[in-house]
């Protein structure tokens, strides 16, 4: 997306990702704006975007810096490897590239891609998605020499080889170009020939979309704008209309090679052992995925780390929750109480009571019977 991601203009290319993708999730990813004093708000305000506009579940996977440490970055890459529906957009794409250099995130992007997840990429984040990198900021707002960095080239491995270019068509300049994500054509023309040979650009106007179904083999275009094509030839595509990736492919100069997806490597999980409750069972299935691991698995790596982060989380919140721990017991006094009531001897029914709820047990009487739940 050129730019405008929660804008009317682009709902239906949302929709067509999450349809797609069979999604019930939007992963939202905060890096490319975690420097931003109101990073929380922004990340909030995209969360309930995707709630309000297509009824599915919404998270952020954060990371918003390289400060936040080795675990934030793996929960942030271990929420992009379940997802169906990923979505990163406005903020520097600079700095995103960043805080995701060292998380192995453009690795699990082409994975969830080949795999037949939607990943929507939008205004800073688009930028990185390609072979290099437009360092947007430190050029038009720093002035530093033209230049490139590497990109996350999230879809190289299916065909797509060429740099991303939001802001295609942008004229905030009043009066000076600023087409080219605020290059202006002189410049970007300058920096279109330190690109390596054959590497074609993908240009996206603000408030339209390019929608590459590798699944289906075709570009199509939705918002208010075009999509350019430049390489070979140049060609500009409106809003409904399509066109053949392998026509795409042949205009950016790549040779894409057939994907091969490797079939899903059967691995234990933790579910059976959590339903137990069992802290043997936990450690005996740990130990099964990290043989494998150790035996050159890459999907038991994977598998592994996740795994070690739900550990910890069930550390932090316990194996057995507290009316697990107390409801034995709960429900003899509840019993008790009963029993008087059904006696008529209301008086030590309700110091019964009253002493049950001293310990932060909530009693709710009704026709079926006396319910209880543990106070906050």
């Amino acid at each position: 997306m050129g730019s405008g991601e929660m804008s009317n203009r682009l709902l239906a290319a949302h929709r067509m990702g999450i349809e797609r993708a069979g999604a019930r999730e939007v992963v939202v990813l905060d890096s490319p704006f975690g420097f931003q004093e109101n990073a929380p708000l922004l990340a909030e305000r995209l969360t309930r975007f995707f709630r309000t506009s297509f009824g599915v579940d919404a998270s952020v996977a954060s990371y918003r810096s390289v400060d936040d440490g080795e675990v934030t970055a793996e929960r942030m890459v271990a929420a992009v490897r379940r997802a169906r529906y990923v979505f990163a957009g406005p903020g520097s794409p600079s700095y995103a590239l960043g805080v995701w250099k060292g998380a192995g995130l453009a690795k699990t992007l082409q994975n969830r891609l080949a795999t037949g997840a939607t990943v929507t990429l939008a205004s800073a984040a688009a930028l990185t998605a390609g072979v290099k990198t437009l360092p947007v900021y430190e050029i038009y707002k720093v002035g530093a020499e033209l230049t490139w960095l590497e990109g996350m080239n999230v879809a190289g491995d299916l065909g797509m080889e060429a740099v991303v270019v939001p802001h295609w068509n942008n004229t905030e300049g009043q009066g000076f170009d600023t087409s080219r994500c605020y290059m202006g054509r002189r410049r970007f023309g300058l920096l279109r020939s330190m690109l390596p040979s054959g590497v074609g650009v993908i240009g996206l106007d603000e408030h339209t979309a390019g929608v590459f179904d590798f699944g289906k083999g075709e570009l199509s275009v939705l918002g208010v704008g075009r999509v350019t094509l430049s390489g070979s030839e140049d060609l500009a595509l409106r809003h409904g209309e399509r066109i053949d990736l392998a026509r795409v492919f042949e205009l950016l100069g790549s040779s894409p090679e057939p994907v091969r997806v490797p079939p899903a490597e059967p691995l234990p999980t933790l579910a059976e052992a959590l339903e137990a409750g069992s802290a043997q069972g936990i450690a005996t299935t740990l130990l099964a995925v990290e043989a494998r691991a150790s035996a050159g698995s890459e999907a038991a790596r994977r598998q592994l780390r996740a795994m070690v982060l739900e550990v910890s989380d069930l550390v932090a919140r316990g194996l057995i929750t507290r009316s697990e721990w107390v409801g034995d017991y709960v429900d003899l006094l509840v019993r008790q109480r009963s029993r008087l009531r059904a006696e008529k001897r209301w008086d030590e029914a309700d110091r019964l009571r009253a002493d049950i709820e001293s310990l932060g047990v909530a009693l709710r009487d009704t026709r079926a019977g006396t319910v209880w739940r543990l106070m906050e």
